[in-house]
């Protein structure tokens, strides 16, 4: 296995996967970096499977919602990893804001946002 040679943040946040195949699945954030993501969620998908992700950051009063394409390089028994398909140039936003603590426990509670197309 090769050494990271980009920086992660250890930040947590609702995620959404979204696939033609298996719909909309909730994930909770782990880790990011300008190119990966790691996401606590139900393992479905397999190695190579292409997926829509949805991060979505909280703050007081409102959300930021943050939508890029990945493909799963890694999964285990609690998540699969993400490399995305072009580097997240939303990235300096992880260090602008407060970090969330969610647990898995989250998967199972409310979504922060009412509806999701």
């Amino acid at each position: 296995m090769g050494k990271r040679i980009r920086a992660r943040s250890s930040y947590t946040a609702h995620t959404l996967l979204k696939s033609h195949d298996k719909g909309i699945i909730k994930a909770v954030a782990r880790d990011v970096s300008i190119d990966a993501i790691y996401l606590n969620c139900d393992p479905v998908f397999e190695p190579e499977d292409l997926v829509n992700v949805e991060i979505i950051l909280l703050g007081s009063d409102s959300e930021l919602n943050i939508k890029m394409s990945a493909k799963v390089i890694r999964k285990d028994v609690d998540g699969i990893a993400l490399s995305f398909l072009k580097p997240l140039e939303w990235w300096p936003v992880f260090s602008l804001f407060p970090l969330h603590q969610l647990g898995k426990e989250s998967l199972n509670g409310r979504m922060p946002v009412a509806e999701f197309a």
